[in-house]
């Protein structure tokens, strides 16, 4: 009995810790969509409804919950990238029509997190670290999946197919919506244009 009791409080005690962190996630990502790239960690405790010490007991810096955050934001996105292909595009045959399901995708998923992944370079700048974390992971999976996608001589084409790879990534998205303040739709013909130019000829 007294065992039993024991778990049930261990596990209470787990459900809260759990439940506060999500707190504390779901409150960075609130005022980064909102707007604040860099809160600080006294305005995620706040919008939290938390203490700054208690956020530190669950994170025990700034960038390992930046880190945590975007590794929550990428699953979600890897759940909409992992989405199969519509059957009636669904053979090798079809590659130019999977990109353009390719580009749908990639255009809601980054206009969508664009503040997140802002928020997080700016981290991994500031930390002056090598990007080894979930984006710079994500990003490694979405290329093997490009590279699955395009037919032989776009793969085997080594500076054409980091150009592709190039276009479809979240750095030149970023580049377009904010250096040269392109709308969403414009920067979605920007890339759609790109790409278009890129797999016109594979074989020069």
């Amino acid at each position: 009995m007294a065992k039993a009791t024991a778990e049930k409080q261990n596990d209470g005690r787990h459900e809260r810790t759990e439940r506060t962190r999500q707190r504390i996630l779901d409150a960075t990502r609130d005022l980064i969509l909102k707007g604040s790239l860099q809160p600080t960690t006294a305005e995620i405790a706040q919008n939290a409804g938390i203490t700054t010490r208690t956020l530190f007991r669950h994170f025990s810096d700034a960038e390992t919950l930046h880190r945590e955050m975007i590794a929550a934001a990428e699953a979600n996105a890897e759940a909409v990238v992992d989405e199969p292909f519509p059957l009636e595009i669904a053979a090798p045959q079809q590659w130019q029509r999977q990109l353009t399901h390719i580009i749908d995708r990639r255009s809601r998923i980054y206009e969508h997190l664009l503040p997140i992944y802002m928020s997080h370079i700016f981290q991994r700048q500031r930390a002056n670290r090598e990007p080894k974390d979930s984006l710079h992971l994500a990003a490694a999976r979405r290329r093997k999946r490009l590279n699955q996608v395009l037919p032989a001589e776009l793969r085997n084409n080594k500076p054409l197919f980091e150009a592709i790879d190039a276009t479809l990534g979240i750095e030149f998205w970023m580049s377009l919506r904010h250096s040269q303040q392109l709308s969403a739709k414009k920067t979605r013909q920007v890339v759609t244009t790109a790409l278009d130019r890129l797999i016109a000829d594979p074989s020069k």
